[in-house]
């Protein structure tokens, strides 16, 4: 596979993506407050979103900064939208499939084959993680990707377009994600609007959450019944370098 040829590999990739978050939340801060942003449906089978997807786990002294504010985001919010709880946070490196009622044990040896083998000889995966934000869609601590997260990306995009997905394409199947954000709630119906979020989200704009350095990578599948975003641990990869 074709490798970056970036002279500063190895650092994280700031440039550009601080001013897309600071972007993404004055678009959201707006519809919020007008009852204007996006709601997300319950996911049906053959859906493009919420499907099985690699992930970096978050738990630590990470995981405990951004569970301090989980609490004040709920209140502030409409108690209809979906929020994640500590043990569940966690970055996507990409969405691999749709939603699937069920993920057959095949399909995540498949997955965890492909992932190991990306892994191959790539620079380390960091994420820093430095301030609440969102989009029309949900909040979000901000984070930005190292080299190796981004390399990681790239071959398994290509390998995706190589390979075709194993069941239902994912919304990540024609696209690669750049910013490696932490979600910690999810808007959904009904839309009304949501002015108290804004100073929670204003007051840790600039909050340093730590940085992610993991030794372990997760294949997942997502549960949004009821108020909350469960996430059952498929497989687990190792990405210790």
């Amino acid at each position: 596979m074709p490798e970056p040829t970036d002279p500063t590999a190895g650092t994280h990739r700031t440039p550009g993506l601080a001013a897309k978050f600071q972007s993404m939340w004055g678009d959201a801060e707006s519809a919020l407050a007008e009852g204007a942003y996006n709601a997300d449906p319950v996911p049906r089978h053959g859906d493009p979103r919420w499907g099985l997807s690699l992930v970096v786990p978050v738990d630590g002294a990470v995981r405990d900064a951004i569970a301090q504010d989980l609490g004040p985001i709920a209140a502030a919010l409409s108690p209809h939208h979906f929020t994640y709880l500590p043990e569940h946070l966690h970055s996507t490196v990409r969405s691999l499939e749709g939603y699937q009622d069920q993920v057959p044990q095949d399909q995540v040896d498949h997955y965890a084959d492909l992932v190991e083998t990306a892994l191959e000889d790539c620079p380390p995966i960091e994420i820093e993680l430095s301030g609440l934000g969102g989009s029309k869609g949900g909040l979000f601590v901000c984070g930005i990707p190292s080299d190796g997260l981004v390399r990681l990306r790239t071959r398994l995009h290509e390998a995706g377009a190589a390979e075709g997905p194993r069941a239902f394409a994912s919304n990540d199947y024609t696209t690669m994600r750049d910013i490696a954000h932490v979600s910690v709630a999810v808007f959904r119906a009904p839309v009304v609007p949501e002015r108290s979020i804004a100073g929670v989200v204003s007051a840790r704009r600039a909050k340093r959450y730590g940085t992610i350095r993991p030794a372990t990578l997760d294949l997942v599948r997502y549960d949004l019944a009821g108020g909350e975003i469960t996430m059952s641990r498929l497989a687990g990869i190792s990405c210790a370098r």
